[in-house]
């Protein structure tokens, strides 16, 4: 799928430095759960049905792993994940469930979601895998 590798050897669940992205969760999956938590704040705005909101967020988690897959993607990631190689199939996976996770969470408890948004994006912005310098900085600056 894609020339992406199921998972990387050894196996692990959650991972960390180089083959980070060949496991199910790695630092960047906090950020997927902040993809989660915007979609439900931005489909909502929209009134579109919770449920409903659900399944479209999920299509589109899966279409931006697609996409953050693509050569053009990765080439812009290696500028500063200089090793970067694009995800296994089980960190895309695991990418998926994150949103999910974002999702329901903001479901069940909106104001906490808004504190796990800053508190992420403060804790993790020195290992350069907040959701600010992963989708803003390095895609389009």
């Amino acid at each position: 799928m894609f020339g992406r590798p199921l998972w990387h050897n050894p196996s692990k669940i959650i991972g960390y430095g180089g083959d980070a992205d060949k496991q199910i969760f790695d630092i960047y999956s906090f950020s997927h759960v902040t993809h989660g938590i915007m979609f439900y704040f931005i489909l909502q705005s929209l009134k579109i049905e919770p449920m409903l909101g659900l399944y479209i967020s999920i299509i589109v988690e899966i279409l931006w792993e697609i996409i953050e897959n693509t050569e053009y993607i990765i080439k812009k990631y290696r500028k500063t994940y200089k090793s970067y190689e694009g995800d296994s199939i089980v960190n895309i996976i695991g990418d998926i469930i994150c949103t999910i996770m974002g999702y329901l969470l903001t479901y069940t408890f909106p104001i906490v979601s808004i504190i796990y948004v800053i508190l992420t994006e403060i804790v993790l912005y020195p290992y350069k895998a907040s959701l600010l310098q992963l989708s803003i900085m390095q895609l389009f600056i």
